[in-house]
């Protein structure tokens, strides 16, 4: 059965790739913005649905993930991409000794016109760092820091300062696959 993934995103794709399960990315191009007053965990939700939902209404004979991440501290802070003249290693620097929570939204459109809709959480904790440490790691102009992101995955050097994650371990990449393959066994052997 043809799987449609309503995502450009590196991570989710690569993801997916790995799973070896054959797919074709078709990004769903959404306004984003019409769910910006949502809380967090809403909102991944939602966004994953529509982009879902926009894929599936034009190829409704195929299975469709939609899947959306956002990322926010114990307070609530919702983590974005810092300003343009904002010091990345300052953003960087916010996360020294704090456990922050990564929420995915998922939505798997399948065939019998069902959507089926997950919110994905981890928790990450990251060591205490100073700032000599993120120097270290962003020798090189490494984009991972240069973006004001440590990154979780095992190419980003900032990684190596998580002391611990709890939750869905592929969905603070952006896809749970517990998930995907939960919704997937019945159709495809996996």
């Amino acid at each position: 059965m043809p799987i449609l993934l309503a995502s450009g995103s590196f991570l989710k794709n690569y993801i997916l790739e790995k799973s070896r399960l054959e797919y074709t990315v078709l990004p769903a191009d959404i306004d984003e913005s019409v769910y910006d007053d949502m809380d967090v965990m809403e909102r991944v939700v939602k966004l994953a649905h529509a982009k879902c939902k926009l894929v599936a209404d034009q190829h409704p004979d195929h299975v469709v993930i939609g899947a959306d991440t956002l990322t926010a501290s114990i307070d609530g802070t919702v983590f974005t991409k810092p300003l343009p003249n904002t010091d990345p290693l300052d953003a960087a620097m916010q996360l020294s000794g704090q456990t922050i929570d990564v929420y995915t939204g998922c939505c798997v459109y399948t065939p019998e016109h069902k959507f089926h809709d997950t919110l994905a959480v981890a928790q990450i904790t990251y060591q205490k760092f100073d700032r000599a440490s993120l120097e270290r790691l962003a020798d090189g102009d490494n984009p991972q820091i240069r973006s004001g992101a440590l990154g979780v995955f095992i190419d980003a050097p900032g990684f190596t300062l998580i002391e611990s994650v709890q939750g869905s371990y592929t969905g603070m990449f952006g896809l749970p696959m517990e998930f995907v393959y939960q919704q997937l066994a019945s159709r495809m052997s996996l």
